[in-house]
């Protein structure tokens, strides 16, 4: 089996998840305190919008920490393991979290009439990405399961 795939993909990760984290920490507080400069109608909404954001953050990195676990079973030639169908149904369920989160969120800026069209657009696009990516784990979850299926019962036939 190559694995020049599946550790380059953890790498990927794991440096995504590095540098999210370094742009929540040193320039997502920066670019708040601008924009409340910027738009002061809006500038009672930096602080909540932050704590959002921070928080939302925990189910994209416990999703995030699925992925390099499901990355590390492959690593160890264990790809159709009971262990990955937890790792993917968590996955989808940190997805689904933060998609509706996001939809909660960009309707609770709706009602505050917050009318910059970048809020839309932003808390659209999260919330569809977080979907697809939900179906997608709900997808490899199914086959999984048929995959551990079939190769329980070759084990038994042979």
């Amino acid at each position: 089996m190559r694995t020049g795939y599946v550790r380059f993909l953890r790498a990927v990760l794991i440096l995504f998840g590095t540098g999210l984290a370094a742009f929540a920490v040193f320039l997502l507080p920066h670019f708040a305190e601008l924009a409340a400069r910027h738009y002061t109608e809006l500038a009672y909404l930096k602080t909540p919008i932050l704590i959002f954001a921070y928080l939302s953050a925990v189910p994209f990195y416990i999703a995030l920490h699925e992925g390099v676990q499901i990355c590390g079973s492959v690593l160890d030639r264990e790809p159709f393991s009971i262990r990955n169908r937890v790792a993917f149904r968590r996955a989808g369920i940190c997805a689904l979290t933060v998609s509706v989160w996001y939809f909660a969120g960009t309707l609770t800026m709706l009602g505050l009439g917050a009318e910059r069209p970048i809020i839309y657009v932003v808390g659209a696009l999260v919330t569809c990405c977080a979907l697809i990516f939900a179906l997608l784990c709900a997808v490899l979850d199914q086959l999984l399961a048929r995959a551990i299926e079939l190769r329980e019962e070759n084990e038994l036939t042979v």
